[in-house]
């Protein structure tokens, strides 16, 4: 079976220089690097005409919408952990995992998704973006970036390179994993990562008390989610983010009880009624790639005929509801 895909990560652009080209067919176009707000280097894609990471930061972005949620401090009584990170990008996520997890203690078993080779090769000419680093992360990365893979005493990755929807299934079929990192672009931008299908693929895999963490807060997404199965939460937003009412997603493989359980901590919180509403409109009407081929602009072609043919609330008169019940 033949899949086309052009997805990866989502970003930030700021000012900086921009690498170019050799062929047309690169999946991301040409990149532009930029600087973030905490210091961090990121990229922007031509291809996408959208950033890598918020403005906020790249590095911070990674540690506080991905790290923090997954609450990394509970893999310490564990032997092995299993992670997925779909959209390795410039490799913040893997990066960021490692310094907070302490792999002499811990077997981190690691599989990376991603199209596009050159983000992580550019970061890791970039001096910034080495000096921030430990000796350790640094090895990984560029053992990343030159084979594809990376293994110490008792630790080890692989990246496969390609279309995510068809390495999915590379995958092996018999790991569980116990967090999935989905740091794609924007589903307006590339809806092939955000489709009912590659959500419900990505849900199967995860392990009893697993999460699968995600930027994105679209009802789409979540509504595809909950629809696999898994348990939703919110990640509380950071103060940069102003009045923002969340972050992103946190898909629990768990029970509504136990989750229930674990809603006291300072990184998410179960949805508000006013998210649980937003999963009844015509918003959380998904997007659909049954065949698994489907291009960017056929995949959101029908979804806005569903919404056209839907009697769903519309998205206007839930946020219309929700502003006067705030106000009053």
């Amino acid at each position: 079976m033949q899949h086309q895909s052009h997805i990866l990560t989502f970003g930030k652009i700021l000012k900086g220089s921009t690498i170019k080209n050799k062929t047309d067919c690169l999946p991301l176009g040409n990149l532009t690097t930029c600087s973030t707000a905490d210091g961090s280097i990121s990229l922007h894609s031509s291809y996408f005409k959208e950033r890598f990471h918020c403005c906020s930061g790249a590095r911070k972005e990674a540690e506080e919408k991905f790290i923090a949620p997954a609450q990394i401090e509970r893999f310490s009584t564990k032997k092995a952990v299993n992670v997925l990170d779909v959209c390795v990008g410039l490799g913040y996520n893997i990066g960021c995992l490692i310094e907070a997890l302490d792999i002499t203690n811990t077997t981190l078993n690691w599989w990376g998704l991603e199209i596009d080779r050159r983000p992580l090769n550019i970061a890791l000419k970039n001096p910034n973006f080495n000096s921030s680093w430990s000796a350790e992360v640094k090895n990984i990365l560029n053992s990343i970036d030159i084979s594809g893979k990376w293994e110490n005493s008792n630790s080890k990755g692989e990246i496969l390179w390609g279309d995510a929807r068809e390495k999915i299934f590379v995958l092996p079929k018999t790991i569980k994993f116990d967090l999935i990192m989905l740091d794609a672009f924007s589903p307006a931008k590339c809806p092939q990562l955000w489709t009912e299908e590659f959500l419900s693929e990505l849900s199967k895999k995860l392990a009893k008390g697993g999460r699968l963490i995600t930027f994105c807060r679209s009802a789409a997404i979540r509504g595809s989610l909950k629809r696999s199965g898994l348990k939703l939460a919110s990640i509380i937003p950071i103060q940069s983010e102003g009045k923002e009412w969340s972050s992103g997603t946190v898909g629990f493989c768990t029970t509504t009880t136990d989750l229930k359980m674990q809603d006291r901590n300072p990184h998410w919180k179960l949805l508000s009624d006013m998210e649980e509403e937003h999963l009844l409109t015509n918003a959380a009407i998904p997007y659909r790639d049954q065949n698994w081929i489907s291009t960017p602009k056929e995949i959101i072609r029908r979804r806005k005929e569903e919404q056209q043919q839907s009697e769903l609330e519309s998205t206007s008169s839930w946020r219309r509801r929700w502003r006067k019940a705030q106000s009053d």
